[in-house]
């Protein structure tokens, strides 16, 4: 399959096995996602949204970095923080459906998919997209989440939990 199909297939958000490609191969590429979402390659941010489409579905979190993977080659990339953020949070039937500024789709079913610090107030939540990636909430999609958040006590402490699929997900400490 050469690029220009590889571009063009993107919109179908294809899952590749990047999970079962272990190239013997390994370099690394002048490749950075900022910590705002953006995808930069040697310092000109990357225009075409399908080519950051595409990369975003083969990369992979190995050996403490990461790496853009095919089956031939493994790349290094550079990550200031998380290499997504969710830009849209809906609410649909009782499940929150949270996409990503790459357009990946996750719904919101099981406890390891979102991680807080519930001993600080004003921890951020995080967002388990897959395979060890992970997400940022944008700030719009952060308030529409916690303006659905139940209060609960728990060890003297005011926690906020937000409900999604039947499932009571803790969303911070609301007060010390």
């Amino acid at each position: 399959m050469d690029l220009k199909s590889l571009i063009a297939s993107a919109d179908s958000m294809p899952s590749y096995p990047v999970s079962d490609w272990h190239p013997e191969r390994k370099a690394s590429i002048d490749i950075s996602i900022h910590k705002d979402g953006s995808w930069w390659h040697e310092g000109s941010v990357f225009e075409r949204q399908k080519i950051v489409q595409l990369f975003s579905r083969l990369l992979a979190w190995r050996e403490g970095r990461y790496w853009l993977v095919t089956p031939a080659e493994q790349l290094a990339i550079d990550v200031e923080d998380l290499p997504f953020i969710v830009v849209a949070a809906d609410l649909i039937d009782d499940t929150w459906q949270l996409t990503t500024n790459c357009g990946e789709t996750v719904a919101l079913t099981k406890l390891d998919r979102l991680r807080v610090e519930v001993d600080q107030v004003g921890g951020i939540p995080q967002i388990h997209i897959r395979d060890g990636l992970w997400a940022n909430l944008s700030r719009q999609a952060y308030f529409d989440m916690a303006m659905q958040v139940q209060e609960r006590t728990q060890n003297g402490q005011s926690i906020g939990y937000l409900m999604s699929a039947g499932v009571a997900f803790p969303f911070g400490l609301l007060e010390a």
